[in-house]
């Protein structure tokens, strides 16, 4: 965006006595008559740069108008860095080293040690996570209508979505748009979001409504990686429990039973041995697990060991 390259720019000049067309150029990745122009317009919002002829010449900003060099200490910068990190976990796109040169064109850091460590991805799918927000993230910024397979309290269905904002509450992602089928602006969970397709059709944005998030019950994901297994577990629910196991695991591993609509199936790869039999038994009795059988006899096993505990 201009306004970022703009801005980018006075960063560079603050920090530099003075750089070349080209130098600015090839920091910013655009051709030195963006940089012409960039500088102009700089010129005319009152942001007095100077340019010097000669084999040492370029462009600077008049003394008495930069800023210290010293904006960001290291706990500052370790600070930025923690949360582009974070914005950096849910997105393919977002590169911290290209942001990082804006904030502090010359502080070579690595960075940084922090106390803190966000990682907003999923522990059970994160590259397929990070590709629905960077899709999503799109269709915002291009203004694209999209068409979501959903399933809510009130069943399956599909919607058209003009989408406004990505929402991150607690522990949950949430896309906030109008739904052209209800003429109103909707929160929809991105974990119950089964499949979307962003269409080529544009939407003129609307007057924004204020953004209600309902406090919801604790979802509680799996705690393991996936492991490069590719055995499946299989397991079967009734309808009833269906948006409870959604909210577990995502709609991506249900497939419904066309000739029986009151059950579906959950298939999804096998990991840790220990940690999936773990994780079926948190699911309760919303489950029942047929294949594989190692997991079968596990599974069983374990509730025999949770009853004579409390039997005796």
């Amino acid at each position: 965006m201009k306004i970022d390259r703009l801005l980018s720019l006075v960063n560079l000049l603050t920090e530099n006595d003075r750089m070349t067309a080209k130098g600015l150029a090839e920091r910013l990745e655009v051709s030195k008559r963006t940089i012409y122009r960039d500088i102009e317009t700089l010129n005319l919002a009152g942001i007095p740069i100077i340019s010097y002829s000669g084999i040492h010449g370029g462009y600077g900003i008049v003394d008495g108008y930069k800023v210290s060099k010293h904006v960001f200490s290291t706990e500052d910068i370790s600070t930025i860095m923690t949360g582009l990190s974070a914005i950096q976990s849910i997105s393919t796109s977002a590169e911290i080293s290209p942001l990082l040169a804006k904030i502090a064109p010359n502080t070579k850091v690595q960075q940084p040690q922090s106390d803190l460590l966000i990682d907003l991805s999923s522990w059970y799918k994160p590259n397929e996570g990070k590709n629905k927000v960077d899709d999503l993230r799109q269709a915002i910024a291009t203004q694209q209508i999209i068409v979501i397979q959903y399933h809510s309290k009130k069943g399956y269905s599909e919607r058209e979505i003009e989408p406004y904002k990505l929402i991150f509450k607690t522990s949950h992602w949430y896309l906030y748009g109008f739904c052209l089928k209800r003429k109103a602006f909707r929160l929809f969970k991105l974990t119950r979001i089964q499949t979307y397709t962003l269409l080529d059709e544009r939407f003129e944005p609307r007057p924004l409504d204020p953004v209600e998030l309902t406090r919801e019950s604790e979802i509680d994901y799996l705690e393991a990686m996936v492991s490069p297994d590719v055995q499946q577990i299989v397991l079967t629910y009734e309808q009833k429990d269906k948006l409870y196991l959604i909210d577990k695991l995502g709609a991506d591993f249900f497939q419904e039973h066309e000739k029986d609509l009151t059950t579906g199936t959950i298939v999804f790869p096998l990991i840790n041995h220990k940690k999936s039999v773990d994780f079926i038994l948190r699911l309760q009795d919303k489950v029942r697990v047929i294949e594989p059988p190692s997991i079968v006899d596990a599974v069983k096993a374990k509730i025999e060991e949770m009853y004579f505990l409390y039997k005796s």
